[in-house]
């Protein structure tokens, strides 16, 4: 479980420390670019370089530096992420992840990661990874998600080869993998539209049929001796997602709502039987009723009940979402006069006391804003 992170010059975070609790459920609140999105984004990137080889994620380096100048404070010339936590197991084992980039002109080498756990050290090698070390790594970083759904992807027809489709990060291929969860686990597939049902009372039933899907494909052809690739677009059979409704059976899902269809998207991620441990979303609570919002929030916190090693980090401009949670769960971003991030938990304001007694999380927040984070910060 993923227990504290420190952003140092990433973005707007010149330096940002953010202290999680227990519960598994995690808010983050504040005004458009606080910073929200990049809390999420340092998260996952551990993942990418734990899945990924290097090779794949910094190809050129040319791409290296436009990715390290989109990342970096502008002004600085370093980046560091620090994440730490444990396992939850009878021993519990404590970790720690740390990833940072700073210019080396000597041993061409700007990149640094390491984990330690129980003070036992690991690096890794931009060539190979972690090699037999991988086995060690945090589960809470390597089985991460990061997902921004769109909902015209996840209503789109789609068609997959893999043995185990998946949703991507902005919703494509919710069809397959939903085709994939009816047959191969159709317990899963039960709860993900009975959880649906009860965010979304109007529908009935979710159901896949199958479609035709333009699918491009890369080849290569020979010419005088060279080997020139080109693009070629085929028509396969792959699936889309219908539902019944209230008012009509075997309805397209471009025809639904987005809330819906984002509701079904994210579900079917947090149901799939190869559960990811760490979960971060942005904009929970798009195109959702305030009634429904506050069901899904229900629906986490009994997704997260019955899988300990799941953990769900979320942004969010919803009071009726913060009013699901405890000042505790609720961490309020805001920018210093300087344009810098500084980052407090809702149970850090001075009055939090009074007003569990007086006010729901969700009212306390939108009362107080995020004005009273940089209250007293020197501007710099």
């Amino acid at each position: 479980m993923l227990e504290k992170l420190t952003l140092h010059n990433f973005k707007s975070h010149k330096l940002t420390e953010l202290n999680f609790d227990n519960s598994r459920l995690h808010g983050l609140v504040g005004k458009n670019s606080a910073g929200k999105t990049s809390v999420l984004q340092a998260l996952h990137y551990p993942s990418m370089l734990i899945n990924v080889s290097f090779d794949r994620i910094f190809q050129y380096e040319k791409e290296r530096l436009k990715f390290l100048q989109f990342i970096t404070t502008i002004g600085e010339k370093n980046v560091s992420v620090t994440a730490s936590g444990y396992w939850l197991n009878s021993s519990k084992q404590h970790w720690d992840f740390f990833y940072s980039y700073e210019p080396d002109n000597v041993s061409n080498r700007p990149f640094k990661v390491t984990f330690n756990i129980n003070g036992n050290s690991y690096n890794w090698n931009p060539h190979t990874g972690f090699a037999k070390n991988e086995s060690k790594i945090p589960p809470s970083l390597k089985n991460t998600i990061y997902l921004k759904l769109i909902a015209s992807n996840l209503a789109k027809p789609a068609y997959s080869d893999k043995i185990t489709p998946r949703v991507e990060f902005d919703g494509s291929g919710l069809a397959p993998t939903l085709d994939f969860l009816r047959d191969e686990a159709p317990d899963k597939f039960q709860l993900i539209e009975e959880m649906l049902r009860r965010i979304v009372p109007n529908v009935r039933k979710v159901g896949i049929r199958r479609a035709k899907v333009p699918v491009i494909r890369k080849r290569l052809i020979e010419v005088d001796g060279r080997s020139i690739s080109y693009d070629e677009t085929q028509e396969m059979t792959g699936q889309e997602v219908v539902l019944d409704m209230n008012t009509g059976e075997r309805i397209s899902a471009h025809a639904i709502s987005e809330g819906t269809m984002l509701t079904l998207g994210l579900l079917t991620v947090l149901m799939n039987p190869t559960q990811p441990n760490l979960v971060l979303l942005d904009d929970v609570e798009q195109g959702l009723h305030p009634q429904a919002q506050r069901q899904l929030m229900t629906v986490f916190k009994e997704i997260i009940a019955e899988n300990p090693n799941l953990q769900i980090i979320f942004s969010t401009h919803s009071p009726y979402i913060i009013d699901e949670l405890v000042p505790s769960q609720v961490h309020i971003l805001n920018n210093s006069n300087s344009g810098f991030t500084i980052a407090k938990r809702l149970d850090e304001h001075p009055d939090v006391e009074w007003a569990k007694q007086t006010l729901t999380t969700g009212e306390f927040w939108d009362a107080e804003g995020e004005d009273w984070v940089v209250e007293g910060e020197v501007s710099g």
